[in-house]
């Protein structure tokens, strides 16, 4: 797409603001980062009456971050990530523990011991992956930001950068902005570029956004919105023709322009005793999929989230409470998309909306998906890949801190579905209710290990199947996961 008079434009006020009148020194370097390892066990995923089957897997991953503080004024930042996913390319998951020695070689040939898994030594030599790289520019008037940089609004139910200590997820946008900072109030357009395939052809994804967002740290109050609008040409799109029930239905075809807006806002009170937030998000515009008949499919879904923490005085006890509403797509009407998916880095549960249970797609995540959940005997082989969507929850929660060092958690969560998920039959809106215990144990500033174990007894919901008349189990999961992350 020939949007460079924008593109320029953008780049060169910016750094015309940057090199006039700025000198550039020799400058430090600054490090922080995560090194976090995970333990996960979750039990009859599918919850099938028989054949019960272990989802057993251990993480590793660290996180690297540089600061360079190249002058007056400017920093450049990064993110360096180590020991990655191979099936969760893009992300923060980690390494899985036993990742296998890797394939043959021209030098190392099949039957080899340096290429058997059963035979060998040693264990394959993992790669350095760069997810982020951007520049900033403070001054008097503001601050510019150019490169790839994170993206996080909010409670982070919609853009989240994945800086949370167990974060396996991360948004980041290639972007040239400009924040403009007025007291306890800035406005920060930007440009960003998700796609730039080929030079000179119609192909490419751009990302017009603005923030703007008000901070008072006096008052601990924050207020905040995001609109983004997204537009690519007809040779642009790449959204995922999934076949019957989903986007587009049978027949569909990509070969159409994104044409997609998103309005985000909150608000967030965060004193010493209390902490209460409010995010929203709405969804419209076309998503670059039309029907066999040539309908270009559109966007309507909305998600609420709401966060709420009292933490009284002088005392060990801390109540919480987590609920919010995403919309669900309905597989009845190919022309339109009703769903909307939270961020997967926003968890509510260990089990729900968390890791793919059952055997069917409830919730209608699949859309934001890049393969699938289950392997052609049915049964779950992906981690961490669900998200909150087409589901109205609730999730209470008491905190006791045992100690300095140890804490005990308490959550209960349950819900109801939004749309019928399976299309021709009535299913049950009954997720049931899931329960979960986590002992938290920080021996010293930035050095964390969590314990926690969860008991889901599932509602009638999880018996919707799309064979009429052939009801899927449902039958209780349970999950433990031990994990422990140092920052520095």
């Amino acid at each position: 797409m020939r949007n460079y008079p924008v593109f320029f434009g953008t780049l060169i006020l910016s750094l015309s603001t940057l090199f006039c009148n700025s000198k550039v020194f020799a400058g430090d370097i600054e490090w922080n980062g995560v090194y976090r390892i995970e333990g996960n066990q979750i039990n009859n995923s599918e919850m099938r009456g028989s054949g019960k089957r272990e989802l057993a897997y251990g993480l590793s991953h660290l996180e690297l971050r540089p600061k360079i503080v190249a002058g007056d004024g400017f920093t450049i930042y990064g993110q360096f990530d180590l020991f990655n996913s191979v099936a969760e390319p893009n992300s923060q998951m980690g390494q899985i523990f036993g990742s296998g020695v890797g394939g043959p070689t021209p030098t190392q040939p099949a039957a080899s011991p340096a290429t058997s898994n059963a035979l060998s030594r040693t264990q394959k030599a993992e790669t350095l992956e760069v997810s982020q790289l951007y520049l900033t520019y403070n001054h008097e008037y503001g601050q510019l930001i150019a490169g790839r940089a994170p993206l996080h609004f909010g409670l982070g139910m919609t853009y989240n950068a994945g800086r949370g200590l167990f974060d396996h997820w991360y948004d980041t946008r290639d972007l040239v902005g400009y924040k403009f900072v007025v007291g306890n109030l800035y406005f920060l357009p930007m440009f960003g570029k998700p796609s730039e395939s080929n030079i000179g052809a119609s192909d490419d994804i751009d990302d017009y956004m603005i923030q703007v967002q008000y901070e008072n740290p006096d008052t601990d109050l924050e207020l905040g919105v995001f609109y983004r609008l997204r537009k690519g040409g007809d040779q642009g799109s790449d959204t995922p023709i999934l076949g019957a029930n989903e986007m587009g239905g049978i027949g569909a075809d990509n070969m159409t322009g994104v044409n997609s807006r998103t309005v985000s806002i909150y608000a967030l009170k965060d004193t010493q005793f209390f902490r209460a937030g409010l995010e929203a998000t709405f969804e419209s515009g076309e998503n670059g999929v039309k029907t066999v008949g040539g309908e270009k499919v559109t966007w309507s879904g909305f998600g609420i989230a709401g966060e709420l923490e009292y933490r009284p005085e002088a005392s060990r006890w801390k109540w919480g409470l987590k609920s919010g509403v995403a919309t669900g797509d309905d597989p009845s009407t190919d022309a339109k998309f009703e769903g909307f998916t939270f961020n997967r880095n926003y968890d509510v549960a260990l089990l729900l909306f968390n890791h793919a249970l059952g055997e069917e797609d409830y919730f209608r995540t699949r859309s934001s998906l890049t393969g699938t959940t289950h392997d052609a005997n049915g049964n779950v082989n992906r981690a961490d890949v669900e998200a909150i969507s087409n589901v109205m929850y609730v999730a209470p929660s008491a905190k006791y801190q045992i100690s300095e060092k140890w804490g005990l958690q308490n959550t209960l969560i349950t819900g109801w579905t939004q749309t019928n998920a399976i299309k021709g039959q009535a299913v049950s809106k009954d997720i049931g209710t899931e329960w979960d215990v986590a002992v938290n144990f920080t021996p010293r500033k930035g050095v964390q290990w969590v314990n926690e174990f969860g008991l889901l007894l599932p509602g009638a919901m999880w018996k919707g199947s799309s064979t009429p008349g052939v009801p899927n189990d449902n039958k209780p999961v349970y999950g433990f996961t031990t994990k422990a992350a140092i920052s520095f």
